[in-house]
C-alpha cells in the first residue's frame, strides 16, 4: 500500500468541529480588536501631532510678535527720552524768556538794539578772522 501524498490532503476538505469554529471565530474577533486598536493608536498619535504642531506654531508666534513688541517699546521709550529732554530745555527757555535782563541781552546780541546814546559795533566772529588770515598768507 502506498502512503497517501501531501496532494491528497489538500484536495480533501476538513469538516469543522464546534471547537475550531469558536477558535477560528476567536482568532477573527481578536484580528478585528488588533487592527480596531491600531486605527485608534494612529487616529489618536495625528490628533497627538496636529495639537504639538499648532501649539508650537502658536508658541512661535507669539515669541515673534513679543519681540516685536519689545523693540517697539525700547524705541518708544527712546523717543519718550528725547522729548522729556526737549521739554525740560524748553522750560528753561520759557523762564529765560520770562526775565527782562537776559530779553534786552538777546536783543542786544541778535537784533543790534541798543539804549539810547548807545553805539553799537560789530566785530567779525572767529571763523570769519580765520578765513581773512589765510586769504591773506596766499
Amino acid at each position: 500500500m502506498q502512503k497517501p501524498s501531501k496532494q491528497m490532503y489538500k484536495k480533501t476538505t476538513q469538516m469543522p468541529t464546534d471547537y475550531a469554529r469558536a477558535e477560528m471565530q476567536k482568532n477573527s474577533t481578536h484580528q478585528k480588536r488588533k487592527i480596531g486598536l491600531y486605527r485608534r493608536l494612529g487616529v489618536m498619535t495625528l490628533l497627538f501631532v496636529l495639537m504639538a504642531g499648532s501649539l508650537f506654531f502658536m508658541l512661535a508666534k507669539q515669541k515673534h510678535t513679543l519681540a516685536v513688541k519689545e523693540q517697539h517699546k525700547t524705541e518708544l521709550q527712546k523717543t519718550l527720552a528725547k522729548q522729556k529732554e526737549k521739554q525740560e530745555d524748553l522750560k528753561i527757555q520759557i523762564a529765560k524768556l520770562n526775565d527782562d535782563d537776559y530779553i534786552a541781552k538777546l536783543a542786544r546780541k541778535d537784533l543790534f538794539l541798543s539804549e539810547d546814546g548807545e553805539i553799537i559795533f560789530s566785530t567779525p566772529k572767529s571763523s570769519e578772522k580765520d578765513k581773512k588770515k589765510t586769504d591773506s598768507k596766499e
